[in-house]
């Protein structure tokens, strides 16, 4: 999976902190677990710039809660993983409808 440079940003982490890696399926791991503890600093220190992250990149307030929920996993982890769902989805949906490098772009 490609990670988009604008998850990076929004979330302020650097490239250069995740591991080398010997395959993609390493490097998304990660990823992932670098996005669990960024999202639970910023749960603890910014919560109010994480409810804008997750707006700016599109996670659904209802499906976000719904999965707090019913999930007995911890809140940073859930908020990850339907990030990384919602960017997948994004992703496909460009291919699918021919989105070009040059149209424009808000994903944060």
């Amino acid at each position: 999976m490609e990670f988009p440079k604008t998850l990076f940003d929004s979330f302020e982490i650097d490239e250069q902190h995740l591991p080398a890696a010997n395959n993609e399926e390493e490097k998304f791991r990660a990823f992932r677990q670098l996005l669990i503890q960024r999202i639970e600093e910023l749960i603890h220190r910014d919560f109010e710039k994480l409810k804008w992250i997750l707006y700016r990149i599109d996670v659904s307030e209802k499906k976000l809660n719904e999965a707090l929920q019913n999930s007995e996993t911890d809140a940073a982890t859930v908020m990850a993983d339907l990030i990384i769902k919602r960017q997948i989805e994004k992703a496909e949906s460009r291919k699918k409808f021919g989105g070009n490098e040059n149209d424009w772009n808000f994903d944060l």
